[in-house]
């Protein structure tokens, strides 16, 4: 590695670090506060606080990384330009792009780093954190889903609805449960029973009620102990994974639910943007260090605290963006992942923009 990719790297670590704890502390801190007041009103043990709150950390720290990321290139190439050290280097022969480089390369580690950690950790942590928050106020042991419902697209112009009281995971159990299969939007079946179990065959029942539809007549049929397959297709992993909020679903989690579940036209371009977004939000590093870059390069002068209010003023501009683009992803006045992706599309055009003009001196 040469003595100037090093040297870069050291002067944009040190403010990436700092803005990174800062930031990154500031989210983590307020999600305390927020726990506490939570907690107060069931009066929950310090232990319990602390693990919940814990549960919000790896998503508070995804928050840090990217403000991190554009501080460490406003601060650090910032600072490097206004004490003309950039300058000099581009004099002895460093082009622009050899400055960049190390930039970019950073930006592009932090944006693989922030996917996993969101992919990883934030997921399971926050249906952790739900599923604490569900035990403190209703005292259910966890694994323990109510009011479960699932649709199930099938093929030919079928579907088939799934809903239960409860489903006891650690059991692999429905309780009180009601499928009922349609075929090009007529109810042909409907099938009840009191359980649903797990068995080497599939999803099977002891004893219940099935209803066929013939036309105007119905048949019903009473099936006494016994063994008898259900037509419930999904795994206890698939049914389990079904019942997480998209928060909770990593991308291809998420993925796999909107090509498996009947949803409301609102409800799949909300979770199509999600799914999006997933991928979009980490994208945020790149961005930041590809609009960064050129800003942090001009010949004029600037202090650190115009660099750190360049910095809320971007990040600012960026959510305000984020929102505006998932309201029109959400609401079908653009594709969902325009949508997702218009924050990204806008600020790393803009971004791009000043980059080429910088390294082609337009």
């Amino acid at each position: 590695m040469r003595i100037i990719t090093k040297y870069l790297i050291r002067e944009l670590m040190g403010p990436f670090l700092f803005g990174f704890l800062a930031f990154s502390g500031m989210f983590i801190g307020w999600s305390l506060v927020n726990v506490i007041q939570w907690a107060e009103s069931y009066s929950v043990p310090l232990l319990t606080v602390l693990r919940l709150w814990a549960y919000n950390v790896p998503e508070n720290l995804a928050y840090g990384v990217y403000i991190g990321m554009l501080l460490a290139t406003l601060l650090g190439l910032g600072r490097m330009t206004s004490h003309s050290e950039t300058i000099a280097m581009q004099a002895g022969g460093v082009s622009f792009m050899q400055i960049a480089a190390p930039v970019l390369i950073i930006g592009a580690l932090l944006t693989v780093g922030t996917f996993y950690l969101n992919e990883s950790l934030t997921p399971m942590a926050k249906r952790a954190y739900r599923e604490e928050r569900t035990f403190i106020r209703q005292g259910k042991p966890k694994g323990i889903i109510d009011e479960y419902f699932s649709a199930e697209r099938l093929k030919g112009g079928k579907k088939r609805l799934i809903y239960a009281e409860q489903y006891n995971a650690t059991e692999e159990k429905f309780i009180n449960v009601t499928i009922q299969e349609m075929e090009h939007g007529q109810l042909v079946r409907t099938l009840k029973s009191k359980e649903l179990l797990w068995g080497e065959s599939g999803w099977y029942f002891r004893e219940g009620e099935i209803f066929n539809y013939r036309e105007e007549a119905v048949i019903p049929v009473r099936v006494t102990e016994g063994y008898n397959p259900s037509g419930f297709e999904k795994t206890p992993e698939q049914v389990v994974r079904l019942s997480k909020q998209p928060e909770e679903m990593d991308w291809w989690e998420l993925k796999w639910y909107l090509e498996n579940t009947e949803l409301s036209t609102r409800k799949r371009r909300q979770y199509e943007v999600q799914l999006h977004l997933k991928m979009a939000f980490p994208f945020a590093c790149l961005v930041f260090a590809l609009l960064g870059t050129p800003l942090a390069l001009q010949s004029q002068r600037r202090t650190s605290s115009a660099g750190l209010g360049i910095t809320l003023l971007n990040v600012i501009f960026y959510y305000v963006l984020m929102a505006v683009g998932t309201f029109l992803g959400q609401s079908g006045i653009t594709s969902p992942w325009v949508g997702a992706w218009l924050q990204n599309l806008i600020i790393g055009g803009y971004g791009l923009y000043l980059f080429v003009r910088k390294a082609f001196n337009i």
